[in-house]
């Protein structure tokens, strides 16, 4: 037997370009539902089970569109909502998304990428279901995309942060004699691990020009416990979810959010504390320019012990002794790779 096609709800009150939108879906694999008006919308979803709604947010200039998200979210939550719009503020994108949108894509819509953009969506749900199917590679390509369409949209500077830290987790748990699972959690940690800030109240502090003042650093320690959260509880993310929450635990127990230390902090969650850390000061951001590799290892060398694993530590050491240089050019490239525009 083959799988049902996946149903689509898709609301706009401009006709033809449903229409056309529409047509693509369905030659895309989807079952699609065409409403013009947001009441109709919401009468449907009293009515009709969907995978997947997508919604325009202006109808005849009222936000409606807000109207059908609250909708959906109280009439079927498991369905997926990606919202159109043609007016791209980072923060109601934002606040969409913390009020239960999947993602968002600004008018004019390629309805291509849309389709891409919903498939993606209901295989993030797939994960948030505990779908025991899903192997290492889905989970990188669902916690990827999480959090590109996430915390990189809403501050560009973080663009590869993930992937790097991914990488040098990688080689550093090597190092370590890390087992295949534990190295595929540890990596899929790397990847989410700053995923809770975009749940945070305010996200002003990413692109903040000067030091946090004591209030939004308060605010920003609150991340690593709601990016634990927020991935949910699918078997294969449990330890995932304590890397996520520990990244930022310190040897001393003077870290958050629980102030832990030694090695009631994981293995792996103490690799990741550091490697975080090196990429963070590589990454030339609103507030700071790029750390130089000096700086940098005696940096190390002195929070050695306090902060970090001294054995974690030493190993990354003789790491940066070979790789330091490179590794301190590779967020600039990617940054120009993902069309950064970079100041000065």
């Amino acid at each position: 037997m083959t799988e049902p096609r996946p149903t689509v709800l898709l609301v706009d009150d401009e006709r033809a370009t449903i229409e056309i939108m529409g047509a693509v879906l369905e030659s895309q694999g989807f079952e699609v539902s065409l409403c013009h008006q947001a009441s109709g919308a919401i009468r449907l979803l009293e009515t009709i089970t969907f995978d997947a709604v997508v919604t325009d947010v202006v109808f005849d200039g009222s936000s409606e569109g807000h109207q059908v998200l609250s909708a959906c979210r109280r009439l079927q939550p498991r369905a997926v909502v990606v919202l159109m719009t043609g007016y791209p503020a980072i923060d109601s994108a934002v606040a969409a998304i913390k009020e239960g949108a999947t993602d968002y894509l600004q008018k004019p819509v390629d309805p291509v990428v849309l389709a891409a953009m919903v498939q993606k969506a209901l295989r993030e749900r797939r994960l948030s279901s505990g779908d025991h199917r899903l192997d290492f590679a889905e989970l990188v390509d669902i916690l990827s995309g999480m959090v590109s369409s996430t915390i990189e949209r809403v501050d560009p500077y973080t663009a590869g942060h993930a992937e790097r830290t991914r990488r040098y987790s990688r080689i550093l748990g090597e190092k370590f004699g890390l087992d295949r699972y534990t190295m595929e959690r540890l990596e899929l940690g790397a990847i989410a691990h700053d995923y809770g800030k975009i749940y945070l109240d305010d996200l002003g502090f990413l692109t903040k020009k000067g030091k946090l003042t004591a209030e939004e650093y308060q605010e920003v320690k609150r991340h690593p416990a709601l990016g634990a959260e927020k991935l949910g509880a699918h078997p294969h993310l449990t330890e995932v979810c304590t890397y996520v929450a520990e990244h930022h635990e310190r040897w001393d127990g003077q870290g958050y959010p629980r102030g832990i230390a030694g090695e009631e902090i994981s293995l792996p969650g103490r690799i990741l504390g550091v490697v975080e850390v090196f990429d963070s000061l590589s990454t030339r951001r609103s507030y700071k320019p790029v750390w130089e590799l000096d700086r940098t290892q005696a940096f190390f060398a002195e929070y050695r012990a306090k902060a970090f694993d001294p054995d974690v530590i030493d190993e990354f050491q003789k790491l940066l002794d070979v790789h330091g240089e490179e590794w301190i050019a590779q967020p600039q490239k990617d940054l120009v790779a993902a069309g950064v525009k970079l100041e000065g």
